[in-house]
């Protein structure tokens, strides 16, 4: 019964990594196409997955014979599942950073424009509709009705 142990935790192990790397894919997709807001229902089930990703390894790491025992077949497979995912782990990561810088050049440039507008002396429409000129006094304007 011990020696199904290792092999159950192995299967468990691969199943997350696929099931991992359908996320990052559908993930990275999402990003590319900007459509940020979908990922964030991605989110709570990307963290489940990776943090038993995280423990499954762990076990994996603390028995490196475990490991070294597998028929070639099968460190194949694991070698493959792991380039797999390393590789959409760090497309997701480049995505999300290039997302990321975005939108803060967005919000910068937003904070930006605010800072120059408050600063500039340019006349401004009082809540009434008015212009102000430097006095803080509606300026005259007048209209021509002739149709």
């Amino acid at each position: 019964m011990q020696e199904n142990f290792p092999e159950k935790k192995l299967s468990r192990l691969l199943a997350l990594m696929g099931e991992l790397c359908t996320l990052l894919k559908k993930e990275n997709t999402l990003l590319k196409k900007q459509r940020q807001s979908e990922c964030k229902d991605l989110l709570e089930r990307k963290t489940m997955l990776s943090a038993a990703y995280e423990e499954s390894f762990a076990y994996f790491s603390q028995r490196a014979d475990v490991l070294k025992s597998l028929p070639e077949k099968q460190k194949n497979v694991l070698r493959k599942a792991a380039a797999t995912l390393n590789g959409l782990t760090a497309e997701n990561a480049r995505l999300l950073k290039i997302n990321m810088d975005a939108a803060n050049r967005l919000l910068n440039a937003i904070v930006q424009d605010i800072e120059e507008q408050t600063h500039a002396k340019t006349p401004l429409y009082t809540k009434q509709g008015c212009m102000e000129n430097d006095a803080g006094n509606p300026a005259a304007i007048s209209f021509n009705q002739v149709l």
